[in-house]
């Protein structure tokens, strides 16, 4: 089985930055995030310019922590989770970049990060922006029911992240370095419940990690931490229990899904999202790898690719998952 793992020169991320909805900021990171709206429209009409609120907020932290002008960037890659990546590129169509709109579920932000490092890598370019959000409201009303339904969740369901999370990497030295990418492969695991995304995608996540450490010569031991992105409470358990199977204790790991909502119970397994890995990583992990909490950190983004209408036609879920290997530069 084939997974592409790309080793870069010379790629950092300059700068990144995140904003929440409230039940974010009402959880165990709320204080590390950049910027926290107080309702899930962001004071829109509507949940999904509420999102785009979102990430244009996002967004213009990020440059003003960059220091650098919009024109010193030469493209931009992002998405999100609305049909044809719609909130993305309502926010392309104002930027004066270049786009490439992307698409991977809930590891949406990672596959944007390992496709910049490869140009800013390569030297086709010095600084491209990132970005990814996802709104509670607009993935209900998407995947399952608008919120105004009421319809009961089972206790196996993840929540959707309100957020939006974005980075630029650069050429230009900063504290955190960008080592490895890999590309994960299109899984199928034969599932078909939209109501447990945890429990397929950890296995996207076990063939990543298990891929990248090969592929690196690395071990489980050589990262302070490997965050993957929602598998929930269910999918890191899970995840932990196929890394026994090969003898291997994957006592370094955490999910960010957990970790934003904390011991919340009624958020049942945790959250899930595009925003939801960025928001955790741009400020809580981020944050501990500066204080040198942390030294080397892989981040494995984790998505279930499926539309309503391939649920409705009891199609099965397939799953991926891509990684990129950070290091705090001394």
């Amino acid at each position: 089985m084939n997974y592409l793992t790309l080793s870069f020169n010379n790629v950092f991320i300059r700068a990144c930055s995140s904003v929440s909805g409230p039940k974010e900021k009402s959880g165990p990171l709320g204080n590390f995030f950049d910027y926290s709206f107080e309702n899930e429209r962001a004071n829109q009409k509507t949940f999904e310019k509420g999102e785009v609120e979102m990430l244009k907020t996002s967004l213009e932290i990020l440059l003003k922590k960059a220091k650098l002008p919009i024109d010193k960037i030469s493209l931009c890659i992002g998405g999100d989770l609305s049909n044809q990546i719609a909130l993305s590129n309502l926010i392309a169509k104002d930027l004066p970049l270049s786009f490439i709109g992307v698409y991977s579920a809930c590891s949406t932000l990672i596959l944007s990060m390992n496709l910049a490092s490869v140009f800013v890598s390569s030297s086709y370019l010095d600084n491209v922006l990132c970005f990814s959000s996802s709104n509670y409201g607009t993935s209900e009303r998407q995947f399952r029911y608008p919120l105004e339904y009421g319809i009961f969740k089972k206790d196996t369901t993840t929540i959707t992240v309100s957020g939006a999370a974005s980075c630029i990497i650069s050429n230009e030295k900063s504290r955190i370095r960008v080592n490895h990418s890999t590309f994960g492969k299109v899984e199928d695991v034969m599932w078909d419940n939209v109501s447990d995304m945890g429990s397929p995608m950890a296995y996207g996540a076990y063939e990543t990690i298990k891929h990248h450490l090969k592929n690196t010569s690395s071990k489980i031991e050589d990262f302070d931490l490997i965050l993957t992105g929602d598998l929930s409470t269910l999918g890191s358990k899970i995840l932990k229990e196929l890394f026994l199977e090969d003898s291997i204790n994957l006592y370094n790991h955490q999910d960010a899904g957990n970790l934003i909502y904390g011991e919340d119970k009624s958020k049942f397994m945790g959250g899930s999202g595009s925003a939801c890995i960025g928001l955790t990583s741009f400020g809580y992990i981020f944050k501990k790898m500066i204080n040198k909490e942390y030294k080397k950190v892989l981040l494995v983004g984790t998505g279930a690719l499926h539309s309503k209408t391939s649920v409705q036609q009891n199609n099965v879920i397939p799953v991926v998952a891509h990684a990129i290997e950070i290091e705090v530069v001394e």
